[in-house]
């Protein structure tokens, strides 16, 4: 009997090539999102750090002036790293529900994959099994035929 060959072999390994690039943007977009978060983290640390000094170092107008124009650029870079940070969980939810698909269409593949192998095993069993048969058969038949009448066989 034929060796077992799965028909849609190129699609399971095109499908499986997707899978691992999917896991690996999937890789890509949870460290940007860990960066995005610590970046936040730190930002908003610094911002409530020159709130806290700009309280302690009441001064001059112009010392006044001078804190406000660098606690605005703070609370700015606050709200972009909460925009980024938005975003690459965005990126991360997108890029984790692209590798779910891929995943799933792989698991597809290779289910019935599995299951035309356990069908070819139990047809080349079956064939194996017939074969053995036709040879008892064609031996038995055999036997009697080649025995004369009356001699012991």
């Amino acid at each position: 009997m034929k060796r077992y060959v799965f028909s849609l072999q190129r699609v399971l390994r095109v499908r499986a090539t997707q899978e691992t690039v999917a896991r690996q943007a999937l890789r890509s977009a949870a460290e940007h999102a860990a960066y995005a978060a610590d970046d936040y983290d730190m930002k908003t640390r610094n911002y409530e750090a020159n709130v806290a000094s700009a309280a302690s170092l009441r001064g001059t107008v112009l010392n006044v002036l001078a804190m406000r124009d660098i606690a605005a650029l703070r609370a700015r870079a606050v709200l972009d790293a909460a925009n980024e940070c938005a975003a690459a969980q965005g990126e991360l939810d997108s890029a984790s529900e692209a590798w779910a698909r891929a995943k799933q269409k792989l698991g597809a593949l290779e289910n019935l994959d599995e299951r035309q192998r356990a069908e070819h095993r139990v047809e080349q069993d079956a064939a194996e099994q017939r074969e053995a048969d036709d040879l008892v058969n064609g031996r038995a038949r055999r036997a009697p035929s080649s025995a004369r009448p009356g001699e012991p066989s």
